[in-house]
C-alpha cells in the first residue's frame, strides 16, 4: 500500500468518518499529499553530492476551504509531516532539519484551490518571548533571514518585543494566532509574516485589511522600520 493510501486511511480513522464530510468535493486530502510530494521533487537541489528537499512547507487555501478545514489543521499537519518524511526518506533526500507543516490563507483562491510554498531552514535559537502566544517553542527560522547575533521581530508602540522564530508567523486577535493582539479591528486570523529570502507580510483575508507604510496590502516586502497597521494596532518590523 503507497504512503498516499495510508495517509487517507489514517485520517479518515482519526477523524472518525468525518474528514471525508469536511472535504466533500474540494480539496482532498490525498490531493494535499500528492502535491507536498511533487513540491518535495520540484523543490529538491543537489548540493554536494546530495539532493537537499525543502523542509518548511505552507498549504495555502481559499477562504472557504480554510474555515471549513481549520478544526483539522493539526491532524492535517501532522499526518502530512509523516508522509512528507516518509517521501524524503524514500527518496533519499536530505533535509536541514526536521519538516515542518503550516496552513494559510489565500484570499484570492477559489474553493477547491491550493498552492504549496516551500523553503529550506535551520533550526532557530533560543528566543524571549514577551508578547502573548502560544507555548510551541519548536518553530524554525530560515537561514536567510537570521544572523548570529540577531532574531527579526515586531515590536508594539510600548516597546513591548515579539521574535520572529517560525517560518510563518500568524497575528490575529484568534486564541490560534501566534501573535495574539487584542483589537476588536482585528480578524481571528488577520495577516502572517513570512520569512524567507525576502520577509513578507500576507494579509489572510481579513475583515479591515492590513496596510504597511500607509498602503493597505495583500502582500508586501518588509523592511527594517517598516509600519504594519492591523485595526487599531501598529506593529513595527525590525530586521536588526
Amino acid at each position: 500500500m503507497g504512503l498516499l493510501d495510508n495517509l487517507e486511511q489514517r485520517l479518515d480513522r482519526i477523524v472518525n468518518g468525518s474528514f471525508s464530510k469536511a472535504f466533500k468535493s474540494e480539496v482532498a486530502p490525498v490531493e494535499i499529499g500528492a502535491a507536498l510530494q511533487q513540491e518535495i521533487d520540484n523543490r529538491a537541489q543537489v548540493q554536494n553530492g546530495q539532493s537537499v528537499a525543502p523542509n518548511i512547507f505552507v498549504i495555502e487555501l481559499s477562504p472557504a476551504d480554510h474555515q471549513r478545514l481549520s478544526p483539522y489543521f493539526d491532524t492535517l499537519e501532522a499526518e502530512l509531516g509523516l508522509l512528507a518524511n516518509s517521501y524524503v526518506s524514500e527518496q533519499r533526500y536530505r533535509v536541514s532539519h526536521r519538516v515542518d507543516i503550516s496552513f494559510g490563507l489565500d484570499s484570492a483562491f477559489e474553493t477547491g484551490v491550493f498552492r504549496i510554498k516551500s523553503a529550506s531552514a535551520e533550526p532557530a535559537p533560543a528566543v524571549n518571548r514577551l508578547l502573548t502566544q502560544p507555548a510551541d517553542s519548536s518553530a524554525q527560522i530560515p537561514v536567510a533571514a537570521m544572523t548570529a547575533t540577531v532574531t527579526p521581530m515586531l515590536t508594539d508602540i510600548s516597546g513591548k518585543e515579539f521574535k520572529l522564530t517560525k517560518s510563518v508567523t500568524n497575528i490575529g486577535r484568534g486564541s490560534d494566532a501566534d501573535l495574539q493582539i487584542p483589537d476588536a479591528g482585528a480578524s481571528r486570523l488577520h495577516c502572517a509574516v513570512v520569512l524567507g529570502s525576502q520577509v513578507i507580510v500576507r494579509d489572510l483575508g481579513s475583515t479591515n485589511g492590513t496596510t504597511v507604510d500607509g498602503q493597505r496590502i495583500t502582500e508586501a516586502v518588509l523592511r527594517d522600520g517598516s509600519i504594519i497597521k492591523i485595526g487599531n494596532t501598529t506593529l513595527t518590523y525590525k530586521s536588526r
